[in-house]
């Protein structure tokens, strides 16, 4: 008899204790679980952050272009990097009316203004050239930039995409008075084994020269 409660108490001592381990293995698992839930949702708001960034920039490069060449809007309004041959002539390359569909970086002169920088898309961002090409940084004032950055995101990319359309709106490669702006930006996820992507655009238009 003896024995027999010696053995039952082994027994029970075991499930116990493997009870203990199997909340424990849960709880962890939970922890786990919900601290990359968080950071996933960290990192997204963040890529929404540097995508709307992306757009806000475009549309200060449009009012920028509209108050240095307020007498030739018609053909500066989206000069890329406030090139002054634009005015007068409808047909330069110095903007980013010379090809129908451009991915562009965004990035900051030396007198603070915002400038575009055209990108090769011959990448995924599961390869290092993509990720280097379009990497997001973040200036010293924690403005993002993907140049002269002292602060670097390696985990971000931002792509902007330019398209133009004609009033009916047909993407047409011309000086078409209204244009989408599209910023793609992709980061890994700690949740998933695959990248996350988000888009967000804006349709800007030459408005002013059309008073």
């Amino acid at each position: 008899m003896k024995q027999s409660l010696k053995a039952t108490s082994i027994i029970e001592s075991i499930v116990v204790l493997l009870v203990v381990v199997s909340w424990i293995v849960g709880v962890y698992g939970l922890l786990n679980s919900s601290q990359k839930l968080a950071r996933s949702s960290s990192d997204r708001i963040e890529a929404i952050q540097i995508a709307r960034d992306g757009l806000e920039a475009f549309t200060n490069i449009r009012d920028t272009n509209a108050q240095l060449f307020a007498a030739d809007l018609q053909n500066c309004w989206n000069v890329t990097n406030y090139e002054d041959s634009c005015i007068g002539s409808p047909t330069i390359t110095h903007d980013i009316r010379h090809s129908a569909t451009q991915w562009l970086i965004i990035s900051r002169n030396t007198n603070n203004q915002f400038e575009l920088t055209r990108r090769n898309i011959g990448w995924w961002y599961s390869t290092n050239g993509y990720r280097n090409r379009f990497r997001v940084q973040k200036d010293s004032r924690w403005f993002y930039t993907q140049n002269w950055g002292t602060d670097f995101l390696p985990n971000y990319t931002r792509e902007m995409k330019v398209e133009y359309f004609n009033a009916d709106n047909s993407v047409w490669n011309s000086n078409s008075p209204k244009m989408r702006v599209t910023a793609i930006v992709q980061w890994n996820d700690p949740a998933r084994e695959t990248p996350r992507k988000i888009e967000m655009n804006t349709i800007l238009t030459n408005w002013r020269a059309q008073k």
